[in-house]
Formats: structure tokens, sequence, C-alpha cells
């Protein structure tokens, strides 16, 4: 009786960490595809109405939704600060519906810079909530913030290049 219980109970064990091992390497899996697709800026927009633009130097794509407070903070800032991304694409995304994501941005005068994104393509190129801020040049992956940034660290970013 006690071989039997060592067995099943050694069994249990052996599955466990079977199962356990198998998740985070499909966890793993996917934060290394997510991360690849997200280098290049090209990805992200297949799919989308948009086109990278060849005369701005650097590309901002921030990912947002209207009901997050930490989005409202960032567009709110960026609002304020709009002219300083006049040489660059500043391209704003939500997958939420067309209507509140435009009014939302009409509060703070960027409507101009939104594109319609789909729940697929974000599932696809991010992990985590929004806001998220990538930062491309020449299509290209520069710098990623998760959450909400300040407008001074993008700018710094756009600076330094």
């Amino acid at each position: 009786m006690k071989k039997r219980v060592i067995t099943i109970f050694g069994v249990l064990i052996i599955l466990a960490t079977t199962w356990i091992g198998y998740n985070g390497i499909k966890k793993l899996n996917k934060k290394v595809s997510i991360r690849n697709s997200q280098n290049d800026l090209t990805q992200i927009l297949n799919g989308l109405s948009h086109t990278i633009s060849d005369e701005a130097p650097f590309t901002i794509l921030i990912f947002f939704n209207s009901g997050c407070e930490h989005c409202q903070w960032e567009i709110q800032e960026i609002s304020k600060k709009i002219d300083q991304f006049s040489n660059h694409q500043l391209l704003l995304a939500s997958f939420e519906p067309e209507l509140e994501a435009i009014s939302f941005l009409n509060r703070y005068g960027l409507s101009d810079y939104y594109i319609k994104s789909t729940p697929e393509k974000v599932m696809t190129s991010f992990s985590g909530g929004v806001p998220q801020t990538l930062i491309y040049r020449d299509g290209k992956l520069v710098k990623h913030f998760k959450g909400e940034v300040k407008t001074e660290a993008i700018l710094e970013v756009l600076e330094e290049e």
C-alpha cells in the first residue's frame, strides 16, 4: 500500500513538473515572438491602414485605450507638447470602437494621429496592458516603454539618436 501511494505521488510530481515546464516554455516562446514582431514597424503596421513616413526621422507608436487613466494622462501630456513631435510621425493606435477612440483623441486635438488596430494585432504584437509606447527609427525599434511614460522621456530618445 505504501509503495502504491509513493508511486502515485511520484507520478503526480512528475506530471506537475512537466506541466509547469511546458507552460513556462510556451510563455517564453510567445514573449520571443512578440519581441521579434515589435522590432520591425512594418510587421506591426501590416494589416492596418497606415504606412511608415519616409520623411520622418522617428515614428512614435502609442497603443492606448480611452478608458485607461494612464493612457489619458499620457495622451494629455503629449497634447501639451505636440509641437515638439512635428518632425516625427506620431501614431496613436487603439482597437476599441473607432468613435470612442476618436472622440477621446478629439478632446486633446490628436484625432489626426489615430490609427485603428484590431485585438488580433495587439495580441500578436504586445504583452501586458496599455499604454505602450514604441519608438522606431528607419522602421527598427529603438525604445519600448511599457506603461505610462513622461513626454520628456520620449523626447530624450528622439534627441539622443
